[in-house]
């Protein structure tokens, strides 16, 4: 538990000290689980000042804070939400495709996120104020089981 607090502080901390360029998105979409089906998800995510780092690239300091629904089953402790607070940053590249890679606690272990530690992996394209991405949460395999999350978010941003 102290991960998750320790992690939303972190972001709330990065929120408070962002700049005028700072981004802050909604995102919601759907998330599967092989061979265990969909649930919703949405995210809160702030996103801070691009900086650049070289040829048309620039990154940018990214926290989330994500539910996971659970999923109408019993089975493989999939039946109840889970939480994730992360942080981590965010590259931007050719026209407005982005990569991010974030360090996340969790809050309500499941057979799909069943660690408190995970890894945060997207892959996505913005404009203004929309983006839509596909996002992977896994524990890296460091722990057993590790079935993962990997989902599709559409979103606004402000």
């Amino acid at each position: 538990m102290w991960r998750l607090k320790a992690a939303v502080a972190l972001a709330l901390i990065g929120m408070v000290c962002g700049s005028a360029q700072a981004r802050v998105e909604f995102s919601a979409g759907r998330s599967n689980t092989p061979r265990h089906g969909w649930t919703n998800v949405g995210f809160f995510e702030w996103i801070g000042d691009p900086q650049p780092v070289g040829w048309k690239l620039a990154w940018a300091p990214a926290f989330s804070l994500g539910r996971l629904n659970g999923r109408d089953t019993n089975a493989e402790r999939l039946n109840h939400a889970a939480w994730v607070a992360a942080g981590g940053a965010r590259l931007y590249g050719w026209r407005s495709l982005f990569w991010g890679f974030q360090v996340a606690a969790t809050h309500g272990k499941t057979d799909a996120l069943s660690s408190t530690y995970e890894f945060v992996s997207s892959l996505g394209w913005q404009e203004n104020h929309w983006q839509v991405m596909v996002r992977h949460i896994s524990n890296g395999d460091l722990h057993r089981p590790n079935h993962g999350e990997t989902m599709l978010l559409v979103g606004v941003a402000f």
